[in-house]
């Protein structure tokens, strides 16, 4: 049988590629973890769509500065596909700039492509609220001076950094090398008794696979930056499955 551009029983818009659900996703880089992790997390019929931007030189604070300059191009093309949400999905890279930047831009993505947008920093602040974590124990790979301005950005949003610690790496290719038994090692050794949770930063840091196990020995939940990116586009899009083995979050 041949089917025709007129015939009304299949309709060419109608694919079984998310059919429940499209993602959208700008990323910094290769963005090898980015696709990885969601393949891990993605519910039946939840797809992916991703474009990259050029990636920086490194991890300095004055690089990632420039993390946004090829953004809108990217979240353009995403749009192309017809997502229901995009996100920005860059912790730097949407709170580098201050309090106040990962606001501006969901606005300017928003108006660049008329799809509903979020950022990773917009997510770890919604998943903080919807886990009651306001005094926050946070890890990174980043640069120490680049730590102290994530913990200026969430402070200026509310929330308070309990203790704070990274790895002081610059090379933004060992970060995305390293195994998750350092995201493991570091989130331990930075938790306190008087944090409500452990945040561990970086889109590029490999840590999925070890939030169940930090949760278990910490005794409280845990937050990264990859997790709650996806938690915020699924619920953005409508899909509230619950998806075990990757932390708290993803199972409210």
């Amino acid at each position: 049988m041949q089917l025709k551009r007129s015939d009304t029983r299949f309709p060419l818009w109608q694919s079984s590629y998310g059919w429940r659900a499209r993602i959208g996703v700008v990323y910094p880089g290769s963005g090898f973890l980015h696709i990885s992790d969601f393949g891990k997390l993605a519910p039946e019929g939840v797809a992916l769509g991703a474009c990259g931007v050029p990636r920086h030189k490194d991890d300095s604070a004055e690089e990632m500065m420039k993390l946004d300059e090829h953004m809108l191009d990217a979240a353009r093309i995403v749009a192309g596909n017809k997502p229901d949400v995009i996100s920005w999905m860059c912790t730097a890279g949407s709170f580098i700039k201050g309090p106040g930047y990962d606001k501006k831009l969901v606005a300017d993505m928003e108006a660049a492509t008329g799809i509903r947008c979020s950022t990773t920093s917009t997510a770890i602040m919604d998943a903080f609220r919807a886990l009651g974590m306001k005094r926050i124990a946070m890890a990174t790979p980043y640069p120490l001076d680049v730590n102290e301005i994530e913990k200026r950005f969430l402070e200026g949003n509310g929330f308070e950094i309990v203790s704070c610690d990274g790895l002081d790496l610059v090379d933004n290719n060992i970060i995305t090398h390293l195994s998750p038994v350092v995201a493991y090692r570091l989130g331990k050794a930075v938790d306190v008794p008087e944090a409500d949770g452990l945040f561990i930063s970086c889109t590029g840091f490999d840590v999925l696979d070890v939030i169940d196990l930090l949760e278990s020995d910490l005794q409280k939940p845990v937050v990264t930056s990859n997790q709650a990116s996806f938690w915020q586009a699924f619920r953005m899009a409508g899909i509230h499955d619950k998806i075990p083995g990757y932390g708290k979050l993803l199972t409210v």
